[in-house]
């Protein structure tokens, strides 16, 4: 079954493809392709970014495509696109919203927890998503924990390990946390993890340079 999902992804992936080749990008006979392609993507957590743009493209230049289950669409769209981060995925696509669009409650809803995860409010961001059945997506926690690891070993080399389970969010259990920290090859030390890069333990040592004299005169220009 795994094997015909992901046979099954490719070819939906190649379709997309060569539909969104020059002026077909904008054929509004492939929405329903696109929009297909989208449900099949959340469902077993593929992503095509390119033909998920396509899909807001398609409703911003033909509106009449526009129905009442579109905004639906733009929801899964957008929730995909904010899965991306640190990419920008989920700026590319709330720039093609149309403003009926971005007054939408659940569109503003996933404006929030987009906020709260690019400046890293990472407790209150965890919060958040506990109200609405969209983050519930396939892969969705998974992916805010990638982007919370991303952001904690370039602010951090040490954290403790209590404030570091709070910023990854609720977890079934510590082996779940150590689990995390494998992953990312960090180390477990007592009450805090090592989160900095494993050169940054090993001493430095001091490196010299010999430059020829030919090459240092003229810049010290002496006179």
């Amino acid at each position: 079954a795994v094997v015909s999902t992901q046979s099954t992804g490719e070819q939906m992936k190649e379709e997309a493809f060569y539909s969104m080749e020059g002026l077909g990008r904008l054929n509004p006979e492939k929405l329903d392709f696109y929009v297909d392609y989208l449900k099949f993507q959340v469902e077993h957590g593929f992503y095509d970014g390119d033909a998920n743009l396509n899909i807001l493209k398609l409703y911003q230049f033909s509106p009449d495509l526009i129905t009442r289950s579109s905004i639906d669409n733009v929801h899964l769209v957008l929730a995909k696109a904010l899965m991306q981060l640190p990419n920008s995925d989920y700026v590319f696509c709330r720039a093609q919203l149309s403003q009926e669009m971005i007054d939408d409650n659940l569109t503003k809803k996933i404006d929030d927890v987009a906020t709260l995860l690019e400046t890293c409010q990472f407790p209150e961001f965890w919060n958040v998503i506990q109200e609405e059945k969209i983050f519930e997506m396939t892969g969705f926690m998974e992916a805010a924990r990638r982007f919370i690891c991303h952001v904690v070993q370039l602010t951090y080399k040490n954290i403790e390990e209590e404030f570091l389970m709070q910023l990854l969010g609720p977890m079934a259990d510590k082996d779940e946390f150590m689990e995390i920290l494998a992953q990312n090859n960090w180390d477990h030390n007592g009450d805090s993890v090592f989160v900095g890069h494993k050169e940054e333990m090993v001493e430095q040592k001091e490196i010299i340079e010999k430059m020829p004299i030919e090459v240092v005169q003229p810049i010290l220009a002496i006179r």
